[in-house]
């Protein structure tokens, strides 16, 4: 009996190793949620090199760009048309006691054609002209020059419609409201002023032209003067 009883312990203790374990166990502990991955919105590293924004410095060895690799320059646009010259011929000078321009505008400075050659005048349109004591003077040739003379004390009118002046030199004296202001116009230098209605005293006008109205001249009476002799006509 008393060697029975150690047998029967040795077969228990056996018996027990060789059974599985119990489901009663705790289960394992879980990963902690923060050795979670993170979320998907981090871009993963490239595999290739990243690009500097800054160029390489160039090598001094590399070939310049030819000059004929440049894109042909645009050709310079024509130069504007010339301004039209002035109709004209001659160049005939008025002396008038008086003269009174009506509807008067000076238009500028401008091109004429005198004696084939292109000069600076002045330009004037007017309704009407009176002259005083007219006396028309042009030199036909070399030393022969047509005049032509109204009665004295007469006012020589052109008129109507409208007047075309061209003036290279207008001088007397300018009558404002009777205070005579010597004036000397020219291309150089012209009117200051541009005014409807003006009047001269004592005045010479060297024109090139005119244009435009009737020239009425009482008692008219025309003279070719040469270096020999006047030859008079009426």
């Amino acid at each position: 009996m008393m060697r029975t009883q150690p047998l029967a312990a040795v077969a228990m203790v056996a018996v027990l190793a060789l059974q599985p374990p119990s489901s009663t166990e705790p289960a394992p502990t879980s990963t902690p949620s923060s050795s979670a991955p993170t979320t998907t919105n981090t871009t993963p590293p490239s595999s290739e090199p990243p690009v500097s924004s800054t160029p390489p410095p160039a090598s001094s060895s590399a070939p310049s760009t030819p000059p004929t690799a440049e894109p042909p320059s645009t050709p310079a646009p024509p130069p504007p048309a010339p301004a039209p010259v002035a109709a004209g011929g001659r160049e005939w000078t008025l002396t008038a006691s008086r003269l009174d321009l009506g509807g008067l505008n000076f238009v500028g400075v401008v091109d004429a054609l005198v004696n084939g050659q292109v000069l600076k005048v002045l330009k004037f349109t007017a309704s009407d002209m009176k002259i005083k004591d007219l006396v028309q003077t042009a030199e036909v040739s070399p030393g022969v020059k047509l005049v032509t003379a109204a009665r004295p004390g007469s006012t020589s009118t052109v008129s109507p419609g409208r007047i075309e002046l061209f003036t290279v030199q207008l001088k007397g004296n300018l009558d404002l409201l009777g205070i005579k202001i010597p004036v000397d116009y020219t291309a150089a230098h012209p009117p200051p002023l541009n005014v409807p209605f003006v009047t001269f005293t004592e005045v010479t006008v060297r024109n090139t032209d005119l244009i435009g109205g009737t020239l009425k001249i009482p008692g008219a009476r025309i003279s070719v003067v040469s270096d020999q002799a006047p030859v008079s006509r009426r």
